[in-house]
């Protein structure tokens, strides 16, 4: 399903529709991180039983401790349960155990983080159940209340003495919904998988309990029946460098966190305007008399001149005096100052004094803030926004998740740093929750504030650029209180200028998205967008403009990692845009050489309705929803890309005349490749500005690999009189290569036409159909393409078949990869960020 917001305008600023709501940080992102510029760019591998890094992988553990049955080992249970009164009534305990090889890691990396997924089968209230290391061996088929393995007793039983476990928690599990749940590792259990990986005789995994729960928990276990259900772990880590293996996949230099800034040093012009921490607004501007804001910088700096920004903290945004925001008007650049860390931040710090306790566990202050949600806010509940779509905080369908209700608020809390979670109601704000009492312009927290730092989101954007010519270099924007809905205060840095630049920036931990540029010559490069709470990028294009123009959006070496925090889209029915970078109506762009990982709920990149020569090259799309999705547009290149571990579909796509050429797709849970006709159509209008039907696919010299539900899918979506399916889709399809870990029986092209035909053999498709005379068909054996698939080196081997077999690439594609046109490659991806 595809949407666009309405098109918002702001004063002097060129018509610009966002496609980028409120942020929830997993825990683990407010730990310390830091960046290491002798290490590699970072590798990400994930261990789930029989699924990764491999389907041949089988190094995860677990078992069910039973206090009712003391004596009976659950190592072979469907479920890990976990328990302070089971059976009901019992009063007993039910602990867990779970453990993972993680060998495969080299032994000299450096973790970098850390996350567990569950499929949860039984929710829970309360304070959750925690994580603690296990402090001794155990055997999975015989681990019972009382014994961790045959002949050796726990300490104390249920694996509770101080010499089966430890004593800190590395992450809460507190899921308020069935389905998939993640947590991510504090800065402890961070450490203490580096300490298995250094030492794998350490590693004891990790024993799963909680205190007083007494509302039981239910997770499938690594024996689950379904593959995709069991519990994975997911790690991030660095290898020194020069000692990578080869293909290790990444961008160096960035910090995929976005907890620092890169490092800079752009020459100082003479004549710039000095913003610092110290400065004050009365003063020249000068570096040795530098201002205080950026009202009072932004006032000073000459038409096309730069304003240098010293490094710290900067509560502050571009403002009109009267609580809201404030256009810029004339071309110019912001940078930071050589090799200093600037931070523009969202939030103001509230004292202890601020705060009153109201006697019963909460602590409240008088909070309004009426420049929220395009200066909107209290037109409507931010959970009864208008059937309408017309906000002014969210879509009204956008904020679906049961776990987080309050998404569609913008507001946010924030204690010693750490996330605080947004509630409904006074009664669930216990420590980690907040409540914002709506009605009564009050909010509340239930963490006694003295003796820690309180901070509250206060701005709804940083900055609102318009006309053209803006450049941002080297700088940092935190916690602004953006919202789902379009307009300016939807993204904490709003372009609305044509020839804009943003480079080596940090946009984190928005409540929404984070930044929003016109396309018409604008570039991103060098930036991460990291745990914001929605779509972290969005741009709109010229395509259902008059006159259209060339849009020309250049994405390159980004990363794009960790956004929807908030889980927008969640059971939505028609406003669903959740994405980690979502564009449209683009008419020429090119997104080559980022990497999009970890973006929940949705696409990586999407580029919907009606994008036109889109370039999509180079790039690495991993543990999204989908990779890439391209949909209902017209022209465009997919090629080169490494897209592995999304948890639906790699690449899916509704585009006509698409060249999808070389690009290498792993393990992607359901499908690799979807190309499909879109129920929607340029002749009965049943949706705005859709490009034509499928027709003039071109897929050629693909790596399509893993244990999916079916390798490629090819379908049709409806049988109106206009609408395409697979037995037209095609110009060409050849020189695929395609693996499958679970057998032969599986599913390898699912094609739906006027009938649907599961085609478990290239042998039988080729008969019916007579594409892929060069496709290659493997369901047996171990991976026959990579150079070292566990640890993600995805080069294609010298002796693979896939080796320098593929066809001639035709000119376009040949010159958007940078290689002479009729150059006969290998099959897959050529190149990506790492190699």
């Amino acid at each position: 399903m595809s949407f666009l917001p309405k098109l918002m305008s702001a004063p002097a600023l060129l018509p610009l529709l966002l496609t980028v709501a409120c942020g929830d940080v997993p825990s683990g992102a407010d730990a310390p991180s830091t960046v290491d510029s002798a290490l590699e760019a970072p590798v990400t591998v994930s261990f789930q039983e029989q699924v990764s890094p491999s389907a041949a992988y089988t190094g995860a553990s677990d078992a069910t401790l039973l206090e009712n049955t003391p004596a009976v080992n659950l190592g072979a249970d469907g479920l890990i349960r976990l328990d302070r009164d089971y059976p009901t009534g019992s009063g007993k305990t039910s602990n867990g155990l779970l453990r993972f090889d993680v060998s495969a890691i080299p032994a000299n990396a450096t973790v970098q983080s850390v996350r567990l997924t569950f499929n949860v089968r039984n929710s829970t209230t309360g304070e959750g159940y925690f994580l603690y290391a296990a402090g001794r061996p155990w055997t999975e088929g015989q681990a019972t209340w009382t014994l961790a393995a045959t002949g050796s007793p726990w300490s104390g039983a249920g694996a509770s003495g101080t010499a089966d476990r430890g004593a800190t928690s590395f992450a809460t599990l507190l899921p308020g919904t069935t389905g998939s749940y993640g947590v991510d590792l504090n800065a402890a259990g961070i450490a203490a998988v580096q300490g298995w990986v250094a030492n794998a005789a350490t590693n004891q995994g990790f024993v799963l309990d909680a205190p007083t729960n007494l509302d039981g928990l239910e997770l499938d276990s690594s024996e689950a029946a379904t593959l995709a259900n069991r519990p994975k772990l997911t790690v991030t880590y660095a290898l020194p460098d020069g000692q990578g293996p080869g293909g290790n996949p990444g961008l160096s230099g960035l910090d995929n966190t976005g907890a620092t800034i890169p490092d800079t040093n752009y020459p100082i012009p003479t004549g710039a305007i000095f913003l610092a921490t110290n400065g004050n607004d009365s003063n020249a501007g000068t570096q040795a008399a530098p201002v205080a804001t950026l009202n009072r910088a932004v006032a000073l700096v000459p038409s096309g001149g730069t304003i240098v920004v010293r490094g710290g903290t900067y509560r502050d945004w571009l403002n009109n005096g009267a609580g809201n925001y404030r256009v810029a008007t004339k071309p110019m650049t912001l940078q930071a100052y050589p090799h200093e860390q600037v931070w523009f931040d969202g939030t103001d710090v509230k004292p202890a004094s601020a705060w009153t306790s109201d006697g019963a566990g909460h602590w409240f202050m008088d909070w309004s803030t009426p420049s929220f949600c395009n200066g909107g806010y209290y037109l409507y509940k931010y959970d009864a926004q208008p059937t309408t779509n017309t906000g002014p905080c969210s879509h009204f369908d956008m904020y679906g998740d049961p776990a987080n209700p309050a998404a569609g608020d913008p507001q946010m809390v924030f204690i010693d740093g750490a996330y605080v979670h947004e509630v409904k109601t006074l009664a669930e704000a216990t420590p980690g929750n907040f409540f914002y009492d709506w009605t009564n312009r009050r909010l509340y927290i239930a963490t006694n504030p003295t003796g820690h730092t309180v901070e509250v989101a206060a701005r709804p954007v940083a900055l609102v650029l318009g006309v053209s010519g803006y450049a941002l270099k080297g700088l940092g924007f935190r916690r602004y209180a953006t919202n789902e809905y379009s307009g300016t205060t939807s993204a904490a840095v709003y372009i609305g200028a044509t020839n804009s630049l943003v480079e080596n920036c940090v946009f984190t931990r928005m409540a929404a998205g984070s930044l929003s540029i016109k396309p018409q010559g604008g570039v991103v490069r060098r930036s991460v967008f990291a745990n914001n709470g929605f779509t972290a990028v969005g741009s709109n294009g010229s395509t259902n403009s008059s006159p259209v123009v060339a849009d020309g959006l250049l994405l390159e070496e980004n990363i794009v990692n960790a956004n929807n925090t908030e889980r927008f889209g969640t059971n939505c029915s028609r406003s669903c845009a959740q994405a980690g970078v979502k564009i449209a109506h683009m008419n020429g762009f090119t997104v080559r050489r980022n990497v999009f990982e970890n973006n929940l709920g949705g696409a990586g990149f999407w580029c919907d309705e009606d994008c036109r020569g889109g370039v999509i090259v180079n790039n690495i799309s991993r543990n999204n929803k989908i990779g890439i999705f391209y949909e209902v547009s017209d022209t465009g290149i997919i090629a080169s890309n490494l897209i592995y571990d999304n948890t639906y579909a790699g690449i899916q796509t509704c585009a006509a005349n698409t060249k999808i050429y070389n690009n290498t797709l792993v393990d992607n849970a359901a499908i690799d490749l979807w190309v499909y006709d879109d129920s929607r159509n340029e002749q009965d209008r049943r949706g705005s500005d859709i490009g034509p039907d499928t027709v003039n696919v071109q897929v050629v010299n693909n790596i399509l690999s893993g244990g999916n539900i079916t390798t490629f899918k090819a379908s049709r979506s409806d049988n109106n009189f206009t609408n395409t399916g697979p037995n037209t889709f095609f110009s060409a399809m050849d020189s695929n290569s395609y693996y499958r870990s679970g057998g032969s029986g599986k599913s390898l092209i699912n094609w739906v036409d006027t009938g649907g035909v599961n085609y478990t053999s290239l042998a039988a498709m080729r008969a019916t159909h007579g594409w892929e005379a060069h496709g290659h068909d493997f369901a047996s054996g171990g991976d026959p393409f990579f150079v070292n698939q566990a640890l993600r080196n995805y080069a294609v081997r010298a002796a693979s078949p896939a080796y320098l077999s593929g066809s001639p690439l035709p000119a376009d594609v040949a010159q958007v990869l940078g290689v002479p046109v009729g150059t006969v490659t290998s099959r897959g991806a050529l190149s990506w960020p790492g190699k």
